[in-house]
């Protein structure tokens, strides 16, 4: 003990030391300079903007950002602006977001950038969500008549909204536009963790908590998909905006069949939950619905998107609304997931508002906090479950091996034994099996002359030696007060033999304790149609004549 705590103060010195040349190594080299990536030269161009409507002036001297009032589908909008006439040549590319539209930049009346849908596919074409568009100015340019064309194919909520332009220089305007970390962050390690979470639940043994976890996974990976696909900075990954569009209806539409789920197989619910569950289906249904309904153009899963999730949050409210009935009727266990929905729940309601007044999404950390603090409360549910489960399991397994375990010598007991002679008769698998039956002579006297102290050391030194000379298939266990019995699986006449002659032979010789062991053998054929307890029978009348030889021997000696 002395010598450990003198090892364990050294190693806290070393340590020490270490984190005093790390923090002077951070020190000394924080006086290195760098440029920055970002100048955060980023100017905005909100004003004197006009908007014309299918080639009439529709506003002037328009103020961005600005909305339209619908519908706007199928209207050719655009935005016109005077670019300066002097611009550093280091600050010439302008950045701008769109949604649920095509995209023609022109300068002049002449084309230089253009956004349009998918050439095949869908009947009407998919454009995502918001996404970032960044276009270089030319010199040519400078002075001209900036030109922005929208076109709509639908009157959902994301449509009609204009940002303002900016302009500076690419790395600035990357850093001004993508660089919402948070919600990046949250979003991605959403992500890993469910997937995660979903691989581990695939090594749980037990049913009720594999479900548990994985389907606890599955609400990870839904709410990292919506976070993640809400994000601006997903597009430093992922120029395509219908990509992540898609993993957030995913999410949206899965998140109610996955959470129930986690519900049934994680709490003490009752047969209240069965409704929810049938609910959840016609969410995924929805989905299937949506998919199929913007294949032949007759609508798009953004026009779903306002009251689907209307009904997702009246969904989720009249769930919490239970839940919480159900707390105050006692179910003391849903108070970690009442505190998990009550952060889901306020994200979805923040969600919906947004949609509902038009806000855009592009900055929503505080719904993407929400989100991520209600999974890591479940998280820790599930953690704390897994952990009662494995110490009742292994509270299980110690009562258990008491049960069967023979106390002086832990080999298996008597009752272990017929355990397995239970499991043996009725096993359709009917393999050979070899029989030892062992016995330490005079074990009788010696605890009558020399004390049962020194006969339960034999009986110890027996079981421990006996385990090492036999294979590491055989199972031993204490059939009597000093007779032992070992079960051998797929062994040949000639192979139990030498078992035997082995611990015969091994006992004869002298030891710290000098003892010796008789032994029977035999074998149990199932094809032979034999009884097992007859072949037991027969292994211990051969013990019983090798351990009367034995006795003749020694007499003649």
């Amino acid at each position: 003990m002395a010598a450990f705590s003198r090892e364990n103060h050294i190693q806290r010195i070393v340590l020490a030391l270490v984190l005093i040349v790390f923090v002077m190594a951070l020190y000394y080299d924080s006086f290195l300079q760098t440029e920055p990536l970002s100048s955060g030269k980023v100017t905005a161009w909100d004003e004197l903007w006009t908007i014309n409507i299918d080639g009439q002036t529709f506003a002037e001297d328009v103020s961005l950002p600005y909305s339209l009032q619908k519908p706007v589908k199928n209207k050719v909008i655009s935005l016109h602006h005077t670019i300066p006439s002097q611009l550093p040549a280091e600050q010439r590319t302008i950045a701008f977001n769109s949604s649920m539209a095509s995209v023609l930049v022109e300068v002049n009346n002449e084309p230089i950038y253009r956004f349009k849908g998918p050439e095949r596919g869908w009947a009407i074409p998919v454009f995502g969500g918001t996404y970032t568009h960044f276009i270089r100015l030319k010199d040519s340019y400078l002075g001209g008549d900036l030109s922005i064309t929208f076109g709509y194919t639908s009157n959902n909520s994301f449509a009609g909204h204009f940002k303002p332009v900016y302009i500076g220089s690419k790395t600035d305007l990357l850093f001004h536009e993508l660089g919402e970390w948070p919600s990046l962050f949250f979003g991605f390690s959403l992500l890993l963790i469910g997937l995660l979470v979903v691989l581990f639940s695939l090594s749980i043994q037990t049913d009720e908590e594999r479900k548990s976890f994985f389907y606890f996974g599955l609400v990870l990976l839904a709410l990292g998909g919506w976070v993640f696909s809400q994000t601006p900075s997903k597009f430093i990954l992922f120029r395509n905006p219908a990509l992540p569009m898609n993993l957030s209806f995913a999410a949206l539409f899965l998140l109610p069949l996955f959470l129930v789920n986690y519900i049934i197989h994680s709490y003490p619910v009752g047969k209240w939950a069965s409704p929810f569950l049938y609910i959840s289906h016609f969410f995924a249904s929805l989905y299937i619905l949506g998919g199929a309904l913007q294949l032949f153009g007759i609508m798009q899963y953004t026009d779903l998107l306002l009251p689907c999730g209307l009904f997702l949050a009246l969904f989720l409210l009249s769930l919490f609304v239970l839940l919480i009935i159900e707390y105050y009727r006692g179910n003391q266990d849903l108070q970690s997931f009442l505190i998990a929905m009550g952060f889901l729940l306020s994200s979805i309601v923040a969600e919906v508002i947004l949609l509902m007044l038009g806000i855009s999404l592009d900055s929503a950390v505080i719904l993407h906090f929400g989100m991520a603090a209600s999974a890591v409360v479940l998280f820790w549910r599930s953690v704390t479950l897994m952990r009662i489960k494995t110490k009742s399991i292994c509270k299980e397994q110690l009562l258990l091996s008491l049960a069967y375990s023979d106390a002086l010598t832990e080999v298996g007991n008597r009752a272990a034994y017929d355990r397995e002679v239970s499991r043996i008769q009725a096993s359709k698998d009917k393999h050979v099996l070899g029989i030892l039956m062992m016995d330490i002579n005079d074990l009788k006297k010696i605890n009558d002359t020399q004390g049962h102290t020194q006969g339960d050391m034999i009986l110890r030194d027996f079981a421990h030696r006996v385990q090492k000379i036999l294979p590491s298939r055989a199972k031993v266990f204490r059939y009597g007060g000093d007779e032992f019995i070992a079960l051998i699986s797929d062994v040949s006449e000639e192979e139990i033999q030498k078992m035997a002659e082995r611990v015969l032979t091994h006992f004869s010789f002298g030891n710290k304790l000098h003892y010796h062991v008789a032994v029977g053998f035999d074998r149990y054929i199932p094809k032979r149609k034999d009884r097992f307890h007859q072949c037991v029978g027969r292994a211990d009348e051969a013990m019983y004549a090798c351990k009367h030889s034995m006795k003749q021997s020694s007499s003649a000696t």
